[in-house]
């Protein structure tokens, strides 16, 4: 097996354990979040810790498998385009969660009790909501990443991969 279908199979793992992570969370745990605001928002300090044991080296992970398999299969015109197309699609989800999902969800955290228990379940919902489209996009940018791993080498390419 060559680096580059090493690569590309670590970015198929790691994209979908994030698709599957971020539904489970999406199913399981946010609505209890969200059921009877302000009392049900998990601490501040259990939020962050999260975002730091999982989802930031999920994240990161994707991210670097996606870019390694992207330099090793640059000169493949095969894989290429859906790579390019994944990982611009990557790098827009990470714009928009940190422009809009977790500080608002921060916000939300931190400041719940002051806005109001109906003010707290409609940013919620508009959050969930949002969420289920980001997640739809990561599992796009899954199939891209598993599309270009289906796709065999170009001819030229195969006898690099080899040696």
């Amino acid at each position: 097996m060559s680096y580059a279908e090493l690569a590309l199979g670590a970015s198929n793992v790691l994209l979908g354990s994030a698709v599957g992570a971020g539904v489970n969370h999406s199913i399981f745990v946010m609505p209890r979040w969200f059921s009877s605001p302000p009392g049900s928002l998990p601490e501040v300090d259990e939020s962050t810790r999260s975002l730091r044991a999982f989802w930031a080296p999920i994240s990161a992970g994707s991210a670097l498998a996606l870019g390694s398999a992207w330099a090793l299969n640059r000169n493949d015109p095969r894989r290429r385009p859906l790579l390019s197309v994944a990982g611009g699609l990557l790098v827009a989800t990470w714009a928009a969660t940190a422009a809009y999902f977790v500080p608002e969800l921060f916000r939300l955290i931190r400041s719940g009790h002051q806005l109001g228990a109906e003010e707290v379940a409609r940013r919620g919902r508009r959050w969930r909501n949002l969420n289920w489209a980001r997640l739809g996009v990561l599992a796009g940018i899954s199939v891209l990443a598993a599309a270009a791993a289906e796709r065999r080498p170009a001819r030229g390419i195969r006898r690099l991969l080899q040696r």
